[in-house]
């Protein structure tokens, strides 16, 4: 299999950046093109291009055909010729099939099952997984997150699947969120996906340059094969998506791993980008032993614990600041702790339970500012900054912080918004955060077409599309307007294929929130940005 390595760095432009006037008249002149685990895995309906099948099952031979019975489960093949996993004592047993023959590092590959419940069983959620094996040590990567499926009807679940290093074992397998419930299984196909060229269009990241520099969060996928030359040719800055977390760089304590985080920011140093550093404190994604003391029990409200928590802090943050040191120029030091719904305006977590409120953010500033150096920034992050009750607590706890000194260079709106959210509301608070004179970013940039955050399609209505058109043309209008308060402007996600939101609350394979599509090619909020003549009208 081919290594990173084997594809080198990706020519980035490293002369000035062309204005927006002169990257579209190049455009034109070329042919009037001017006018976005190691594994990641992501739900979507797979291109239209001519792919090769790789691996395909449905037990018309009366056999498994390959699959296992995994943990206590068992498999056999029905009369109807179906495969039957029962046995399951268990939410992770199921049946496993192994695809490592099949997989190369930074080829995407679609993957495809039916699943049913045998009559008679209530509706369970249901997932597809692959473990990755490398070393020893195993990971998990979700293709399909917690899908209903009952025994009425079979549901097809489909996801896109990359590795960006070479794995020991690969096994793709179903399991379930709780529910021991028999499973029925059919229709399995893998295949590989013949990727399309990179579109010759103007770069975003050049497009953009007199505004504010443009980024992307990655996985380390995004950082191998057609998808990278996708992002070294459109952004100018990347944000790691889950590799610099508490849970990935410190899973136990006192053993630190960047070595997934480091196959991002090497690819970024190489093509001339800078780098975010996300995050550093953070409820979620930390592991349990953060909150416990050595006995496993629940750090309480005391001097003690709260001590013994922030000395764990002050070692995770002096270890990646000596790691790091000043080539990742920002960073989320807490992220998320903000909630207008409390009283005192703060998110009641286990952080807040053990200090008995929020002392714990400014001494996460002040521990973060004497690790880095003097010039990496350190920000606070959070979402729905943009409504006004968020907008507020948020407000109310940066000027308490200002006026005790706390080290605090700015303030990340990571704006997930959806296509019917006035996009004055973003505008609102990055004016009124203005006034305290700190710099101000977009960190996590998408925007929904869902009509409800339940609702979930087959496909994307393609007049969805048009609207997210017109939509990112007035959002980045509004941003651009405001380039002087903005350092950064950054996308969650490449493309839409590896989308959070395919996946989140419910299964939505219509989402579609990102600049480009599953093919990794420019979608109309592409032109709602560089050039809105080109878009259609707005449907009735």
């Amino acid at each position: 299999m081919q290594t990173p390595a084997d594809h080198g760095p990706i020519p980035r432009r490293t002369g000035p950046f062309a204005t927006r006037r002169t990257v579209l008249t190049t455009a034109a002149a070329v042919g009037g093109a001017a006018v976005l685990p190691v594994g990641f895995l992501a739900l979507g309906a797979g291109p239209a291009s001519a792919d090769e099948l790789l691996l395909t099952t449905d037990f018309s031979s009366g056999t498994a055909e390959g699959w296992t019975g995994r943990g206590a489960a068992t498999v056999s093949v029905t009369p109807e010729e179906q495969l039957l996993i029962e046995g399951r004592t268990a939410s992770w047993n199921g049946a496993a099939i192994d695809i490592t023959s099949h997989i190369e590092v930074g080829v995407r590959y679609q993957i495809t099952v039916r699943l049913r419940l045998p009559e008679g069983n209530p509706a369970a959620d249901l997932r597809v997984t692959v473990q990755r094996d490398v070393g020893g040590a195993s990971s998990y990567d979700s293709v399909v997150w917690n899908t209903a499926v009952d025994d009425a009807a079979w549901i097809e679940l489909t996801g896109t699947y990359s590795i960006s290093a070479p794995a020991d074992q690969l096994q793709f397998y179903v399991e379930s969120a709780s529910s021991l419930t028999p499973i029925l299984l059919d229709d399995f196909a893998l295949t590989r996906i013949e990727e399309p060229e990179i579109e010759d269009i103007p770069p975003l990241a050049d497009f953009l340059a007199a505004d504010f520099r443009f980024g992307a969060a990655v996985e380390p996928p995004e950082v191998v094969g057609r998808p990278a030359e996708l992002l070294a040719k459109h952004f100018a800055q990347v944000t790691t998506g889950n590799q610099m977390k508490p849970e990935s760089i410190q899973p136990v304590e006192g053993t630190f791993d960047f070595s997934r985080a480091d196959q991002i920011v090497d690819f970024a140093e190489a093509n001339g980008m800078q780098i975010w550093g996300h995050t550093l404190l953070w409820h979620n994604q930390t592991p349990a032993w953060w909150f416990e003391d050595a006995d496993g029990r629940p750090l309480e409200n005391n001097t003690e614990d709260q001590d013994l928590i922030l000395g764990r802090l002050k070692s995770h943050v002096e270890a990646i600041a000596a790691h790091y040191g000043n080539r990742i120029w920002a960073w989320d030091v807490v992220n998320e702790v903000v909630d207008p719904e409390q009283e005192d305006g703060l998110r009641h977590s286990r952080w807040y339970e053990i200090f008995g409120g929020g002392q714990y953010i400014a001494k996460a500033f002040k521990i973060a500012r004497k690790a880095f150096p003097r010039d990496v920034k350190l920000f606070i992050n959070d979402y729905n900054t943009e409504f006004p009750d968020k907008r507020e607590a948020m407000y109310n706890l940066v000027q308490g912080l200002l006026r005790r000194r706390v080290p605090i260079d700015g303030i990340g709106h990571q704006a997930h918004v959806d296509y019917k959210r006035p996009i004055e509301l973003l505008a609102e608070s990055i004016d009124q955060f203005t006034t305290f004179g700190l710099l101000q970013t977009v960190t996590e940039l998408d925007v929904s077409i869902s009509d409800s955050m339940d609702e979930s399609l087959p496909e994307t209505p393609p007049e969805r599309l048009i609207e997210l058109g017109w939509y990112y043309k007035e959002l980045f209008e509004m941003l651009r307007e405001r380039s002087e308060h903005l350092e950064s402007v950054t996308m969650w996600g490449l493309y839409d294929a590896v989308s959070w939101l395919r996946t989140w609350p419910v299964s939505r394979p219509h989402e579609a929130p990102l600049i480009f599509d599953d093919d990794l090619q420019a979608k109309a909020a592409y032109w709602g940005i560089v050039d809105p003549t080109k878009l259609e009208p707005l449907p009735e």
